[in-house]
């Protein structure tokens, strides 16, 4: 995975969040589709699941991590070829993986479908 909102290295941890993304934004629309207000929602909604803008996560195997704020993260966000809905399901079960602070909870994350279709967000 690569570089979506400043989100690809290595720690876990971080606050929880809603599972299916922001509101406001069609689950069905494409990312490559987001226009910079949606964008900025899905960061709104990601960082603080990650412990918020300009903040790591605390374990120290990671892949999601916040930019340092929200204009960093709509100028950096992903052009990717999946729906909204696969990436917040995916961002969601990667966060979940990363409070589980395990390498097989990270691995069984980045299997599950959505991921696997979102990966070249990352």
């Amino acid at each position: 995975m690569a570089a979506v909102l400043a989100i690809v290295t290595a720690a876990c941890g971080g606050a929880s969040g809603p599972p299916n993304g922001p509101t406001g934004i069609d689950r069905s629309k494409a990312v490559s589709a987001t226009d910079d207000t949606e964008k900025g929602a899905l960061c709104d909604w990601f960082a603080p699941m990650v412990g918020g803008y300009g903040n790591s996560p605390t374990c120290a195997s990671y892949v999601i991590s916040a930019p340092p704020d929200q204009t960093i993260c709509v100028a950096a966000f992903p052009v990717c070829d999946v729906t909204v809905g696969q990436f917040a399901d995916c961002v969601a079960a990667i966060v979940a993986a990363q409070n589980a602070c395990t390498d097989q909870a990270l691995m069984d994350a980045q299997a599950r479908p959505e991921c696997v279709a979102a990966a070249a967000c990352f």
